[in-house]
């Protein structure tokens, strides 16, 4: 497909959770022009994200007068596939009128969201709505490996406010507090965000960024009751800008609301407030790290987007959390993110050791030249090691699990002869095509997915998005956009031939490539591999 439309009009973190399947579109068709329709007020945002390669902005409050403009126009483009990503009736007339052979629209689930409504206290989770997006993708031949919110930072730190930029650099620990919401029942006693984050301040000196509108703050929102030079506010600043100071915050602590997010889409991980709303609706926070703060009660939950008043005396859904759960959960993502490293996640075959093809004989381990002198040098800067690989030959019934485990060993030890301490080894041994049933089946560790880097992150902890991922295939370049790390293809391997493929398709623009792993390393600690 050359030219691929996707709409997504509204709100906040809907559009953030449209980020996984656009990047699943790019990938899947690499050398496709990816236009993306939203509100005005959203296309900066849609702009950052990896895929997009131009945004349609419907403006703000444009009548159906501009819609059906600004349609024919897209009609006239050819597109080739269209991508519904919203549903509601301007997305559907939208669909309608730029005529493209394939078109898809994302199941809402209107009906199980009402019967999960109606059940309450049956609540069995339902798909989140990155998996619905995902479908969509399927429905037209995509491939879906990204299932978390992604931005890349929209704003660079240095076109920061100077204050800004001194009070982030001035705190070692920094918490982004976001008592807004879209809607008011689903808000969090603001009290409760105030003093969450002043124990947090008391406990870690954190610096507290509070984030806010002129209009809430019309309705009580106060900062915590901390020294000035230790809180800075955020009021009504734009989507990108906000974007980047999440980005340097050590955590975020939030309702159920696009900030939330957002948070998880820049990679820093939210406590996160679901009262009258629930997670089982689709809308939880996805990164890898993130936290729901929830109590249930009898009447919870009681609407799909926090929209409806409480008929109680109090809203026990919300009231019942409270500011030293807020906190100790903060304080739990706190506690990770600083013991979190950076790590070199290394491709197997063709990149630290020879590709041998299905190497399933330990004799055969074959260091590449330069391999282990480059991993001892980013171990001694701190950079956990770690080996990644895709092992389909399981799956295709040439070689067992435990020659995998062989071959491993094989290299672990040759490794460690030269002074590197692998700190862990992940293989896939999935082929969905394959001849053996246990392992022909789609997973979420095969590269490009995440699963397997996800591990590593959790078992070791790792911090992906300072991480790099350094292969030989495009599956390992592709991984490193899925993770939102840096990936870097090294000329090894499969790699003169991937390299040639991958710029035929997309350009060379965006692609970091090494002659071989040690330069790739380089690269990397050198700080030139964005």
């Amino acid at each position: 497909m050359e030219k691929i439309l996707v709409i997504r009009f509204g709100s906040l973190g809907d559009v953030i959770l449209t980020s996984a399947a656009v990047l699943n579109l790019k990938i899947s068709f690499p050398g496709s022009r990816l236009t993306f329709f939203t509100k005005e007020r959203f296309g900066g945002l849609a702009a950052a994200f990896d895929g997009v390669d131009e945004v349609v902005c419907l403006p703000e409050g444009g009548d159906g007068r501009e819609l059906v403009r600004l349609a024919l126009e897209l009609d006239r483009r050819g597109f080739d596939a269209v991508a519904d990503l919203h549903g509601n009736f301007r997305s559907w007339l939208t669909r309608k009128m730029v005529t493209a052979p394939h078109a898809t629209v994302y199941p809402k689930r209107r009906l199980a969201r009402r019967r999960l409504l109606r059940g309450r206290n049956r609540l069995a989770p339902g798909p989140h709505t990155i998996d619905l997006y995902n479908q969509a993708v399927r429905a037209i031949g995509g491939k879906t490996p990204a299932r978390r919110p992604l931005l890349p930072p929209p704003v660079p730190d240095a076109d920061l406010p100077p204050s800004v930029r001194e009070f982030l650099g001035r705190h070692q620990v920094c918490v982004a507090a976001a008592p807004g919401a879209a809607h008011r029942p689903k808000q969090w006693p603001v009290e409760r965000f105030a003093a969450a984050a002043a124990e947090l301040h008391r406990t870690y000196g954190a610096g507290i960024v509070w984030i806010a509108t002129s209009a809430e703050q019309g309705k009580g929102p106060k900062p915590p009751a901390v020294a000035p030079e230790h809180c800075v506010e955020l009021v009504d600043r734009p989507i990108g800008e906000i974007a980047a100071v999440l980005r340097r915050c050590t955590a975020t602590l939030a309702n159920d609301s696009g900030i939330a997010h957002l948070s998880s889409a820049v990679g820093t991980p939210a406590a996160v407030v679901f009262g009258p709303t629930h997670p089982a609706l689709g809308f939880a926070p996805r990164g890898l790290c993130d936290r729901v703060l929830e109590v249930e009660e009898y009447c919870r939950p009681c609407s799909l987007h926090g929209e409806k008043a409480c008929f109680r005396e109090e809203p026990y859904c919300l009231t019942r959390i409270s500011p030293e759960a807020a906190a100790e959960a903060v304080a739990d993502l706190i506690a990770r993110r600083q013991a979190e490293r950076p790590a070199i996640l290394a491709d197997r075959d063709g990149t630290v050791m020879a590709d041998k093809e299905y190497l399933g004989d330990p004799a055969g381990v074959e260091l590449v030249p330069g391999a282990a002198e480059s991993l001892r040098a980013a171990q001694a800067r701190g950079y956990r090691i770690v080996i990644l690989s895709n092992q389909s030959g399981v799956a295709r019934g040439l070689f067992a699990i435990e020659a995998v485990e062989r071959v491993n060993a094989r290299l672990r030890d040759l490794l460690a002869r030269a002074g590197v301490r692998a700190d862990g080894m992940y293989y896939c041994p999935h082929y969905e095509d394959g001849a053996v049933r246990e392992y022909a089946a789609a997973c979420g560790c095969r590269k490009p997915a995440a699963g397997m880097a996800e591990q590593a992150a959790r078992e070791l902890g790792i911090d992906l998005r300072r991480s790099s991922v350094i292969g030989d295939k495009a599956d390992d370049v592709n991984l490193a956009r899925v993770m939102g790390g840096r990936g870097v293809l090294v000329r090894t391997g499969h790699g003169a031939a991937e390299e040639a493929k991958i710029r035929a398709a997309a350009g060379a623009a965006g692609i970091a490539v090494a002659e071989d792993l040690a330069a790739a390393v380089k690269l990397v600690m050198d700080g030139d591999c964005a």
